[in-house]
């Protein structure tokens, strides 16, 4: 008996053996992978809103969703609303809203604004996505340039007389503009009628590139020059609607394809 007891035993321990090598089983050196929720398909994101956004200008309401931009359904919907570099750069699509703008949307990029002015009210729609419903009123980019959060008016310091002027010769519209050292040489064009190519009027579209006979930076003080790089302008490639002249000199228009070449 006490033979047959340990040869069970064996056959026993045999079996064991057995299934502890086989391959389907489940073995101490290869865990099965416990699946996780962070991060990829398996993360959950907050639930999606859609707010009622009356457009008082262009007279439409229309439906736009958390995770939308405002200027997009805008466009989508056909409403004529003002905009330009759609990066919150250029303040072209700049708009009011009833109250303190980080209240009603949420901005992604509104490098024109400070936040004086979207706690003002003010919001650029082709970076913002709503939070609520509200009403919300375009072509509002004057309003947001004046704009002072105690409402006080910027006293002038400086006088005409003391504001150098200097001698621009436009080599294409055969003819000279004397401009003054704070104003801008695209200013300075069309208040004379010159017939010079322009579109944004905020240094980012590129269209109204010029060159100067030497490094733009001798000829002209850039502000908010956003399209041309520093190699580009001392090669001197010039943005005429945010530059204003630091001495007389020649300027030829309609190189933007040229500058791009550098």
């Amino acid at each position: 008996m006490a033979a047959l007891g340990s040869a069970g035993l064996l056959s026993t321990a045999g079996c064991l053996g057995i299934l502890g090598d086989d391959e389907t089983g489940p073995r101490a050196d290869d865990p099965t992978p416990v699946p996780t929720t962070e991060g990829g398909e398996g993360t959950t994101t907050g639930p999606v809103e859609t707010f009622d956004i009356e457009w008082t200008v262009q007279g439409a309401t229309t439906a736009v969703a958390s995770n939308e931009v405002l200027l997009d359904v805008a466009i989508d919907e056909g409403l004529d609303v003002p905009y330009q570099c759609e990066q919150g750069i250029c303040g072209v699509c700049t708009s009011t809203v009833p109250g303190d703008g980080t209240d009603y949307v949420e901005h992604t990029g509104a490098d024109y604004l400070s936040d004086e002015q979207i706690a003002g009210g003010f919001v650029l729609p082709c970076v913002a996505s709503p939070k609520q419903d509200f009403s919300i009123e375009t072509g509002k980019q004057d309003a947001a340039d004046a704009y002072s959060p105690d409402g006080a008016e910027t006293e002038e310091t400086t006088t005409a007389a003391d504001v150098e002027s200097f001698s621009i010769d436009w080599t294409v519209q055969g003819a000279t503009t004397d401009v003054p050292a704070t104003q801008t040489l695209l200013d300075s064009a069309l208040d004379n009628d010159l017939d010079v190519p322009y579109e944004c009027e905020h240094g980012v579209c590129g269209e109204c590139t010029s060159e100067v006979p030497g490094a733009g930076s001798e000829y002209v003080d850039h502000d908010g020059n956003q399209y041309l790089s520093d190699e580009q302008v001392e090669a001197g490639y010039v943005l005429t609607c945010v530059g204003s002249p630091k001495q007389d000199f020649e300027i030829t228009t309609g190189v933007k394809d040229d500058a791009d070449a550098v």
